[in-house]
């Protein structure tokens, strides 16, 4: 388990699941779904979502944008949401809710009533994805004081004359004998107020080998890959931000 914090930077939690393209799926997914979360989720919502699907044409890899409808169940406060579309579900938590303990029963609860609605024969992929808004009142921090993964400009300052004013790093890498992947990247980002510093750090840890979890296997995956992903988060930080979220 990793380290508790009194200010964690978490802001939004997110598990998202995508099956099999040949999964039977029409529209009345959703309000079956529905149906059975109302009591949890009272608040439903259609919303219009951009995509960016990369697909295997003859000349190669292309990327096409798709706009898809979804379906979203939030609860009263809004502070989790399920979002139904085709073949796919996902459950969003903000804090309080994102912490483990209360993101793990939502996931959970929202993929057993979709069991219990359609048949789910597989899962294609899976992704449990983790976004920390970082912002410490202090202007000008170089990134190197807070993270051990930070972007590196040689041609910076000096005779070059070379301002940096703004960044973005990123890097993927692979666990489980390639099964799984993380995806990690890094964002300067505009602070609330001009004396502060901000940043943003993306966590996605996800199912890279498509369809090699059964059903029985996702929520000891998801246990799995939430654990890699603190993992991946206290190698990424330095004492001095830990410091900042004061480690209970």
């Amino acid at each position: 388990m990793g380290a508790v914090y009194s200010n964690p930077p978490l802001r939004e939690a997110i598990c998202e699941f995508r099956f099999p393209l040949e999964h039977p799926w029409d529209l009345t997914v959703a309000g079956m779904l529905y149906g059975r979360v109302r009591e949890d989720y009272p608040r439903r919502e259609q919303r219009r979502v951009r995509e960016v699907e990369v697909m295997l044409a003859p000349e190669g890899l292309r990327e096409e944008l798709l706009i898809t409808e979804r379906a979203q169940f939030s609860t009263a406060d809004g502070g989790c949401s399920i979002q139904v579309g085709p073949r796919l579900m996902t459950v969003n938590c903000l804090p309080p809710y994102a912490s483990w303990d209360e993101f793990s029963p939502w996931i959970e609860d929202a993929f057993g009533n979709l069991q219990s609605v359609i048949e789910v024969e597989g899962i294609r992929t899976m992704t449990l994805r983790y976004v920390n808004t970082i912002e410490i009142p202090e202007a000008g921090i170089p990134p190197e004081d807070l993270f051990a993964f930070y972007p590196i400009v040689p041609f910076s300052g000096g005779s070059t004359g070379f301002e940096v004013d703004g960044f973005i790093v990123g890097c993927e890498g692979s666990f489980e004998g390639g099964r799984d992947a993380c995806r990690v990247e890094l964002t300067d980002a505009v602070p609330e107020t001009p004396e502060s510093s901000a940043f943003l750090l993306n966590i996605d840890y996800f199912l890279a080998r498509e369809g090699s979890i059964g059903t029985e296997g996702v929520m000891d995956w998801i246990e799995a890959a939430h654990g890699r992903v603190e993992e991946v988060f206290e190698n990424c930080i330095t004492d001095r931000l830990r410091s900042h979220f004061g480690v209970e």
